[in-house]
């Protein structure tokens, strides 16, 4: 008996931008009923490929194959028309609009019959039910998008393709915003779409999740197809070695500050009520500091507070010594702190703009010389921090919403070194990049520890905490339950102390 031909095939595919070959002669084969994962740093061209399947991109050379038939797939709306849907790392929900109208948003099966064409609302509540039910998921279908957690969100977006009579899933990064419970829940989902049949492409940086779910797995790297690996060879050295060419081994490279350097953040009983209560710490010059604690702890809200982008109700900031009193961000960047936001696409890069003026963007001011920007200052300041940072781009002018996560990342970094920030909060830095691109962020976080900045650092992975700070902060429930060093510590330990 033969083997079923892949369901999707891409044959020698190429795309160029601007001064950027994005994918070289890559070719992919989906079979029925498989979960094929596609891996590679960022700037590999996973997302370029995924963006060809679905029909936002048109390739500039190659053929696609659905089911055997050679096809052109000229938008995302054909895509879905031909059993093509993608559930995206971004939740892309209106937010005011209930899950059944999400679900069937621009399904056109929805509308009753009649002179005037109205909604089948009763039509449409019981088809979402049922397409929940499906799934397994117990949502009410006519609650509101805005008022429902991440991962329930994550659940309706794939109800949604699911909805369309998707035969093909796309998953882009779907744990990046999920706690490990919820991660685990939607794997087990992922699964189970497998066994009805059928066909997931599977994108994620947790190569764990790679190892643990998948049938086959793409390697890509610089835009070209390295090899395809079937799960008898998965390990996920081996993954990692074909992702960047060589073999990259972990080390704890903490580093030690000197007990006598001068405390540059000093927070005292800093408390918001329904977020976080009663928090004390101090953080010396040069120390990264660590914030550890499940999601739902408070850890963002604290950090935006001491940023300014929330009222503390109560506590004390001082910073250097003196008293402060942060109200809005503004005051923050006059304090010389700068902040990476967790939410990177909506809330740290400007996308649609170039990254000369996300770089330059926090002390604009700075470049102004009337009646105009000064833009050869602007462009070489731009330029050093691309040199610096080894930021790949085509060049200066090119939209930071075309870089990878990890390039974006970087842009934001460059942002607040170039106006001198002496603090530096980082929430969830590396979240939703590649490994190698991981390092390279903390060494750079590292080198500016060196340099005599101060780092606060969240993130929901121990082992990065572990391997990067000098202290953690460790939070539950709004609550500070303890502040550890890192020299002999683990994973375990820190999150014993959150639970205890």
């Amino acid at each position: 008996m033969t083997s079923p031909g892949p369901r999707l095939e891409l044959r020698h595919i190429d795309k160029v931008f601007p001064g950027v070959k994005a994918l070289q002669d890559v070719s992919f084969a989906l079979l029925p009923g498989e979960v094929h994962s596609l891996v590679g740093e960022n700037g590999a061209g996973k997302s370029t490929l995924i963006n060809v399947m679905i029909g936002l991109y048109q390739p500039d050379g190659g053929e696609i194959y659905l089911d055997g038939e050679k096809i052109i797939i000229e938008t995302p709306q054909m895509a879905l028309k031909k059993g093509i849907a993608i559930v995206p790392q971004e939740i892309n929900l209106i937010p005011e609009l209930t899950v059944a109208e999400n679900i069937f948003l621009g399904v056109r099966n929805k509308m009753k019959k009649s002179i005037v064409p109205i909604i089948d609302w009763a039509a449409m509540f019981r088809d979402a039910k049922l397409a929940l039910d499906e799934l397994g998921i117990n949502i009410d279908v006519r609650q509101t998008v805005s008022k429902m957690s991440v991962a329930n969100q994550q659940l309706v977006q794939i109800a949604r393709a699911m909805a369309f009579g998707a035969e093909i899933l796309i998953f882009d990064e779907p744990t990046a915003c999920l706690t490990l419970k919820e991660g685990n829940r939607l794997l087990e989902m992922i699964e189970n779409l497998r066994n009805l049949g059928k066909s997931i492409v599977f994108v994620s940086h947790h190569l764990n999740e790679v190892e643990r779910i998948s049938d086959r797995a793409t390697i890509m790297r610089d835009g070209k197809l390295v090899e395809v690996l079937p799960r008898s060879e998965f390990s996920i050295q081996r993954i990692i070695k074909g992702m960047v060419g060589r073999k990259v081994t972990y080390e704890n490279l903490v580093r030690d500050v000197p007990e006598d350097n001068e405390v540059v953040i000093d927070v005292r009983k800093l408390t918001r009520e329904r977020e976080f209560r009663d928090i004390s710490f101090t953080v010396r010059k040069g120390e990264i500091f660590g914030i550890a604690g499940l999601v739902g702890a408070g850890r963002t809200e604290l950090v935006s507070t001491i940023f300014g982008d929330r009222k503390a109700d109560s506590g004390e900031i001082y910073l250097n010594g003196e008293k402060v009193d942060v109200r809005h961000p503004r005051d923050a960047i006059r304090k010389r702190i700068g902040y990476l936001p967790e939410e990177r696409r909506a809330q740290g890069i400007l996308p649609i703009l170039p990254v000369r003026e996300n770089v330059s963007i926090a002390n604009i001011g700075d470049y102004y010389r009337f009646p105009k920007i000064d833009g050869a200052r602007e462009r070489a300041t731009a330029r050093d921090y691309i040199d610096r940072l080894h930021i790949k781009c085509s060049s200066m002018e090119q939209h930071v919403g075309q870089l990878s996560g990890g390039n974006q990342q970087k842009v934001v970094l460059s942002r607040w070194l170039s106006v001198n920030s002496r603090i530096l909060i980082l929430d969830e830095p590396t979240r939703g990049i590649d490994v190698l691109a991981k390092q390279e962020i903390h060494e750079l976080i590292r080198r500016c520890a060196d340099e005599g900045l101060t780092a606060l650092v969240v993130s929901s992975e121990m082992e990065e905490l572990i391997s990067l700070c000098n202290r953690i902060l460790v939070m539950h429930e709004g609550v500070q339950k303890g502040i550890v060093d890192t020299k002999e510590i683990a994973s375990e330990t820190i999150l014993s102390i959150a639970l205890n």
